[in-house]
């Protein structure tokens, strides 16, 4: 079974070969940021927070610890445990040294570069407690964010929720590719009985599905033979090279093709086409709107219980406007 390279699309693994399902056009207001996904900047504040928080650990814990460093700069100390803590598992001796001494590289140029950040900024910059007392504060929140959607958050969205959303928001789903169901056999010219092989791939009776199927699997190099699944055109492509000089306009659902080369055949029977800034079929765009609609849940969910946070604050009077 070939592997078709990774594009920007969802990818779909199925009988025969891997291809990529075709990704549609999305529009800003469809996607919406997950309040599940950690932020960018959260991930920044809390590498430079652990950066200078874990030197000034290292630095007021290095009397209290009889642990030989295993390497220093100034008095910034790295420890075997904080080394053994980073170091991937599972590594052969040779790449163990060499992942080790990247690592121990890569601390010690932080180290020196904290150390000349102190050296170069203002006092005022070097006043972070109320970044650092606002990060802590957004994790934690984000934390119980989790905690919440994982107790209260329902996640039963039926197909009729989806369908629904689909039917409404119809500019949300525009294809950037064309797209095609399609039975396809790359098959070598060394098969035996290629004429039954192009009888089964060509025909119409379903009958003939299980022979098909098997004769695939036994001699074909490569085939895609369920034609209820979308496909890029542009994949197929790729494995069919002569199918690049048949112009997209040629293509038509019933069309069938046969190429070959110097080493293959190439049968290709293409059930249905969708074209280019068309609407994306329900089908596969199914899961992308189950996370969106989760999403939407998630932010409801969240903004809804700081909005009763509040009311109730309000008449227990927690909340003095002064």
């Amino acid at each position: 079974m070939l592997n078709i390279p990774f594009r920007r699309s969802r990818c779909l693994s199925v009988s025969g070969f891997a291809l990529n399902k075709p990704e549609p056009i999305r529009q800003k207001h469809y996607t919406c940021p997950s309040k599940t996904s950690f932020p960018g900047s959260f991930v920044l504040l809390f590498t430079i927070v652990w950066i200078v928080m874990g030197s000034c650990t290292r630095n007021s814990n290095t009397n209290a610890t009889e642990e030989k460093p295993v390497a220093s700069v100034g008095d910034s100390k790295f420890y075997p445990e904080d080394l053994t803590r980073l170091t991937p598992h599972a590594l052969s001796a040779k790449d163990s040294v060499a992942i080790r001494k990247k690592i121990i590289e890569n601390w010690a140029a932080n180290e020196l570069f904290y150390k000349k950040a102190l050296e170069n900024l203002d006092e005022e910059a070097l006043n972070v407690d109320k970044e650092v007392e606002q990060y802590r504060k957004d994790l934690i929140a984000y934390k119980y964010e989790l905690k919440l959607i994982s107790e209260q958050l329902d996640t039963s969205i039926t197909d009729a929720e989806i369908e629904t959303y689909y039917n409404n928001n119809p500019q949300d789903f525009l294809l950037k590719n064309n797209i095609v169901k399609a039975v396809y056999v790359k098959a070598p010219k060394t098969i035996p009985n290629i004429d039954k092989l192009r009888k089964l791939c060509l025909s119409t009776n379903p009958k003939d599905s299980v022979q098909f199927k098997s004769m695939c699997i036994q001699f074909a190099d490569n085939y895609f033979i369920d034609n209820s699944t979308w496909l890029l055109l542009d994949d197929i492509k790729k494995e069919i090279p002569q199918l690049r000089e048949v112009p997209d306009y040629g293509l038509s659902a019933g069309k069938v093709f046969e190429f070959n080369d110097s080493l293959s055949y190439y049968f290709l029977k293409i059930k249905d086409i969708k074209i280019k800034n068309s609407l994306s079929p329900l089908n596969f765009e199914k899961a992308n709107i189950k996370h969106l609609l989760m999403d939407q849940r998630k932010q409801y969910l969240i903004k809804t219980y700081k909005k009763d946070l509040l009311e109730k604050a309000k008449t227990d009077k927690t909340i003095i406007n002064y």
